[in-house]
């Protein structure tokens, strides 16, 4: 199963077990037992038949904005639509400091992913998140994140720097490129939320009224080092810069190309092979992010903490050649 990705304003309709997809003269079909995810990135329209095989068949239909930006999510019913496993969310979420523990384990899960992409670098964050309450512990982290992101600016070229991230609308290249790939991470972990049997909108650390699905939100953190960040370094690293880049009055934003570029980086991400610390095997980065809400699943059923799978770096010796060879000196 795979993820499938729409571009062209399209007519979607259903006929039995295919998904056809039309676009001007051209027409797609696509068999739904191999989808995993369809991403409709531009002008679509759609048939009740999609939503019932949609439902049928497991799939989530995601949608984004003409930018990139990603709009919502629809979900199939829960693969798991167990009364038990939704009361042990409930539960969890309610209770104070079970719930400050799963957050501040998700943050720890997060740092430690941060730190697996700085490492081969020869940088890592010098600060812990600290606080007793899960607003405290978002303040923290987003003090992380800003020594993060000033340590991968001096390995990154002045046209990728973070410096500042600035979203509605983003700024900068680098701002275009990591909201579009958060957006396609949130929209993938809803997915794999709802088939480890989790309801999404029950979350530990983002705020319950700021955010449609709050749990995605929280355990895309864990992801993000290796399929936002680690992209962004990957095209970094190609000399690939205008080309990929939209100028508009208030901002910038990916054009086409670059949005398929980042999806194409996401994608070879998730097929590489990884051993993440603390684990004996060796399995594609799917099948540890597929993880991540499964491990969750595991930990509120016998009432324990989760321990996360961490992705190690997944860049090219290449790459962080070229990436080594530009740097600036640490701040």
């Amino acid at each position: 199963m795979k993820d499938y990705y729409i571009f062209q304003n399209s007519q979607l309709d259903a006929d039995e077990k295919i998904l056809r997809v039309v676009s001007g003269s051209e027409q797609r079909r696509l068999p739904v037992e191999e989808i995993a995810g369809l991403h409709l990135l531009t002008g679509y329209s759609l048939t009740s038949g999609v939503l019932e095989l949609a439902a049928k068949y497991n799939f989530p239909i995601h949608a984004y904005s003409y930018n990139g930006a990603y709009r919502g999510t629809f979900f199939p019913p829960p693969v798991e639509p167990t009364a038990s496993i939704l009361v042990s969310q409930v539960v969890s979420h309610i209770d104070t400091e079970r719930r400050m523990k799963i957050g501040r384990t998700i943050i720890d899960h997060a740092e430690a992913a941060m730190n697996a992409l700085l490492e081969p670098l020869g940088l890592n964050l010098s600060t812990k998140a600290e606080g007793d309450t899960t607003d405290q512990l978002l303040l923290s982290e987003a003090r992380i994140r800003k020594e993060y992101y000033a340590l991968l600016d001096t390995a990154l070229p002045p046209f990728w720097s973070i410096v500042t991230r600035q979203r509605h609308p983003p700024r900068r290249p680098a701002d275009a490129l990591l909201s579009f790939a958060n957006g396609i991470i949130y929209a993938k972990m809803g997915g794999y939320i709802y088939r480890a049997g989790l309801d999404p909108r029950i979350g530990y650390l983002h705020g319950d009224q700021r955010a449609r699905n709050p749990l995605a939100l929280d355990l895309a953190e864990i992801l993000k080092p290796s399929l936002s960040e680690g992209v962004l370094l990957n095209i970094a690293s190609t000399g690939s810069e205008s080309s990929l880049i939209t100028e508009v009055e208030e901002g910038v934003y990916l054009n086409e190309a670059g949005r398929k570029t980042v999806i194409r980086f996401v994608e070879d991400t998730l097929q590489q092979s990884v051993r993440p610390t603390g684990y004996d095997r060796e399995d594609k980065v799917l099948s540890w992010a597929t993880a991540v809400p499964r491990k969750l699943h595991r930990a509120l059923v016998i009432e324990d903490l989760p321990q996360f799978p961490v992705i190690p770096c997944t860049l090219s010796s290449h790459t962080m050649q070229i990436l080594k060879n530009g740097r600036i000196s640490v701040p």
